[in-house]
């Protein structure tokens, strides 16, 4: 029973974590006036293969390399799910990761928190 718990705990936190990257996203695509199919279900689709291209990299490919192609992947997801050209996708991820990062501090500084850890 206890793998199985494990398991309901791992799968409830992936499906925060893909809400909460899907808000973001979503947030990001809205600023950008160019971006076409910016409603929740499009967006959570963009973000449940995110995770899954990530996944995959990080399992296959460890390390730098597979980090790379793994973002250059999700660039042309998001352009192609989103109509968006491959440099706004790239200022959609930034943006996004921008938005976390603040919010994350902000929420961090009111409830005493740490919501992310930085390499350095």
């Amino acid at each position: 029973m206890g793998q199985l718990d494990a398991l309901l705990i791992d799968l409830v936190l992936y499906l925060l974590l893909l809400i909460i990257m899907t808000i973001f996203l979503k947030i990001a695509l809205g600023l950008f006036s160019k971006a076409k199919n910016k409603n929740f279900g499009r967006v959570f689709i963009t973000s449940l293969l995110i995770t899954l291209i990530i996944f995959l990299f990080d399992y296959f490919l460890p390390g730098l390399l597979g980090l790379i192609i793994a973002l250059v992947i999700i660039w042309v997801l998001i352009s192609v799910m989103h109509s968006t050209g491959f440099g706004y996708a790239i200022l959609i991820t930034i943006v996004a990761l921008i938005i976390y990062i603040i919010v994350a501090i902000v929420i961090g500084l009111i409830f005493g928190v740490v919501l992310f850890a930085l390499p350095f």
